[in-house]
């Protein structure tokens, strides 16, 4: 008799899997759970039955709690209210000797897409157009000339109570920056900060003020630490396009 082989089962995200786990090793789990049970004096078993109990009550409220801090709140609705398309110029200054001075202006344009129930928010970002680009370091050890790129993910950590952010670019640096900041509603203004590292070794401290003007605007103000002082080195202006 031709003997068939049992093939192993798939630990990847299959349908039939439960957490990784195959619907074999989850009846495993259930039987080696329940069958002492059917052999206990009824003392015993009445004892195991209120821990169970008490286990079960608390694993719904850790799952309750889970999924509570898992739901998109006001805070989130903030950052709601600016999905849409949008266009900015800005402008950035050299922090000395005179931060007052325009170093040099930009402009683009860009999406904020709603993503996870609002949970998170994409914003896809071009600076300059096809006569303005802008000139990036590339694998052969020069410069191309490109149109600029930026993509940044919001959010705001119901854990931390913090609005959150990563932001990557085509321009300078490898690195992903992590933001995180606190919401102002006097002056409808997120401060975020972040450490800037593009060189090894020299680090930044660096701050984005994220200011709300009202539904169709609003303005970043960007900073970096100096000598225990920050020091306003960017100014961008952004207009919901109609």
């Amino acid at each position: 008799m031709r003997q068939e082989k049992i093939q192993p089962t798939s630990t990847g995200n299959s349908p039939y899997t439960v957490g990784g786990a195959t619907p074999l090793k989850i009846f495993s789990f259930v039987v080696l759970v329940i069958a002492p049970l059917f052999f206990t004096t009824p003392s015993s078993a009445q004892q195991k039955d209120t821990t169970a109990a008490s286990s079960l009550s608390t694993e719904n409220d850790f799952l309750k709690q889970m999924l509570d801090y898992s739901r998109p709140n006001k805070n989130h609705q903030l950052l709601a209210n600016l999905v849409g398309t949008w266009s900015f110029q800005g402008r950035r200054f050299p922090l000395s000797p005179d931060s007052s001075k325009v170093k040099f202006d930009f402009f683009g344009s860009f999406e904020r897409k709603s993503f996870a129930e609002g949970r998170y928010f994409i914003v896809d970002m071009t600076f300059g157009d096809a006569s303005h680009k802008i000139a990036i370091p590339v694998a052969n050890g020069k410069m191309k000339d490109v149109l600029g790129k930026g993509l940044a993910i919001e959010g705001y950590d119901n854990v931390k109570q913090r609005f959150v952010k990563t932001s990557i670019t085509n321009h300078v640096g490898s690195d992903i920056a992590f933001w995180e900041g606190a919401y102002d509603a006097a002056t409808r203004t997120i401060t975020y900060d972040a450490v800037d590292e593009i060189v090894p070794g020299m680090k930044t401290k660096v701050r984005e003020l994220f200011i709300i003007r009202d539904k169709d605007h609003y303005t970043v103000e960007n900073y970096a630490e100096e000598d225990g002082r920050y020091l306003k080195n960017g100014e961008v202006n952004f207009t919901r396009v109609k």
